[in-house]
């Protein structure tokens, strides 16, 4: 089955998160990519990173802990006809097999708070297995941001009010980025919002 959203066209698999409103949501509120070199922690059907490329970036990584997942974003990128873009996915645990630094990254972590009878025994478990508070892996992901965002550039990332806005706000702060909510969106029990930080 192939759905489509916003003019890109996607494969879609059982094993992989089908974008929802948390990734439209950041779909319709990227920053200005043309030109630079974006990095998206967490690709799923790879509709981010296959947007970047279409909007202009010079180069696009994009990573996920789902073997399925990098698979799948693999194949979307040849469905959306980007044989001459620069566009890459590889499979990493957040930054673990990333190097280089990036001007653009963008993140819509799992943030459901999961306990041990939440879990679900397949890959898709990842997309919404936050830990106990659900801001484990968000929380990895800021600490080690600082290492891979370039000067001047900005990370994006998509937050659940589910997972305390101002604790994200606080961190990122706390390492010295400027922080701004550009977008939200009230759903059913939650609230979902873009934050952009940049140095």
């Amino acid at each position: 089955m192939i759905i489509e959203i916003e003019g890109i066209k996607l494969k879609l698999h059982p094993e992989v998160y089908e974008p929802a409103e948390d990734s439209i949501l950041l779909l319709k509120n990227l920053v200005d990519v043309k030109g630079k070199e974006v990095l998206e922690i967490g690709v799923g059907t790879g509709l981010i990173s296959i947007a970047c490329a279409k909007k202009g970036a010079k180069k696009v990584v994009g990573v996920d802990i789902n073997p399925y997942a990098v698979k799948l974003a693999e194949e979307n990128a040849k469905l959306n006809n980007l044989n001459n873009a620069d566009i890459s996915f590889i499979r990493s645990d957040l930054f673990e097999n990333v190097s280089g630094t990036f001007d653009v990254i963008l993140f819509n972590p799992p943030y459901l708070p999961t306990s041990e009878d939440d879990l679900i025994d397949s890959y898709i478990n990842y997309a919404f297995d936050g830990g106990k508070d659900g801001r484990e892996i968000l929380d990895r992901f800021i600490d080690n941001l600082p290492n891979y965002l370039k000067k001047g550039g900005v990370v994006q990332i998509l937050q659940s009010s589910l997972t305390g806005e101002e604790k994200t706000v606080n961190r990122l702060k706390s390492l010295g980025l400027k922080v701004e909510k550009v977008a939200s969106l009230k759903i059913p029990f939650e609230e979902l919002m873009v934050i952009n930080a940049s140095f």
